[in-house]
């Protein structure tokens, strides 16, 4: 009736370092022709494995495989997601950071699947507005990836001219 948070029962040893002698339940039959018997219990570790997910990045990632009570090196993060930098490992797919690459970890489970999802940060860029050609000057626009962004609108002049729209490109 034994626990051992994050070990298995494998049996008993007649010494605290021995190896299995008695199964469970195991029936015995003149062990010793008196005083006390002494048992002890045989624990194996748990082994639990570390899964990665992209969350909606791409690429594959190899899992990882712990040992109760043993120190476990996460992997380094392998996949990409187009306009987002890596931040870190979460425990749910919308979850904050938990782990970051290579952190050492020790006893996360007591045994079956720690799941891992990479967390992104949307990269920013800016807008910036040139009068290509003409007079006057603009402030730049801050955006993020992913999202809405609204172009300032025009406030540079061109004598004889009349503005057109936005490009990317001066021609």
């Amino acid at each position: 009736t034994f626990t051992k948070s994050g070990h298995t029962f494998q049996g008993w040893a007649t010494s605290s370092t021995g190896s299995v002698v008695y199964s469970n339940s195991e029936v015995v039959k003149n062990l010793k022709t008196s005083g006390t018997v002494t048992l002890y219990a045989v624990w194996k570790a748990n082994t639990y494995t570390v899964k990665y997910y992209a969350n909606n990045g791409s690429g594959t990632m190899s899992d990882t495989t712990c040992t109760y009570d043993q120190n476990c090196t996460l992997r380094t993060n392998a996949f990409s997601r187009s306009g987002y930098t890596y931040q870190g490992w979460a425990t749910s797919s919308s979850g904050g950071v938990a782990y970051t690459n290579g952190e050492v970890i020790k006893n996360a489970k007591t045994s079956g699947t720690l799941s891992l999802y990479a967390v992104w940060n949307a990269n920013g860029y800016t807008i910036a507005y040139n009068n290509n050609g003409g007079t006057g000057t603009m402030s730049n626009t801050s955006c993020t990836y992913g999202t809405s962004c609204t172009l300032r609108s025009n406030t540079f002049t061109k004598s004889g001219h009349t503005f057109q729209g936005w490009a990317t490109s001066s021609t």
